[in-house]
């Protein structure tokens, strides 16, 4: 539990400090806060929407961060647990890319959050097959010093 939260937690931290800078960025060019107006509109003021844009950015990222300890069990093989992994990271994407960028209605919207989709779980899955490539040599490793034995 201790190591779920602690990755939640940096992943929550680090979305928002990433997303923070990029918004930012954006700002300082176009001179407004850069977010689609039906999201907008569910708020009172534009900082508000955007603070919780920012909440809940961290949240989707800081569940995708404790979610990669299931890539990292050896209980479930690489299938299971890319299986699992995936269907947590869409759990958590999907509502707030709908809810905060229009994923279900927004062409560039929907292009950039199955990128970034693609582009999280495809990096989480080379490192968990990596690693299991690297248990597989151990493994086999052990079997032939036994079988010269």
């Amino acid at each position: 539990m201790k190591k779920i939260l602690i990755r939640f937690i940096y992943g929550f931290s680090f979305s928002i400090a990433i997303t923070l800078m990029v918004q930012l960025c954006v700002m300082a060019f176009t001179g407004k806060i850069p977010m689609i107006p039906e999201y907008a509109d569910k708020f009172s003021q534009e900082i508000m929407a955007f603070g919780v844009e920012l909440l809940l950015i961290g949240c989707m990222s800081g569940v995708t961060s404790a979610g990669t300890l299931i890539l990292e069990s050896k209980r479930l093989g690489l299938l299971m647990s890319s299986v699992l992994f995936l269907v947590i990271m869409l759990g958590a994407w999907i509502p707030v890319a709908c809810l905060v960028w229009g994923f279900h209605k927004y062409v560039g919207s929907m292009i950039s959050t199955i990128a970034s989709i693609v582009i999280t779980y495809g990096i989480c899955f080379a490192v968990r097959y990596a690693n299991c490539a690297k248990d597989v040599a151990v493994i086999n490793e052990k079997l032939l010093v036994k079988k010269e034995s």
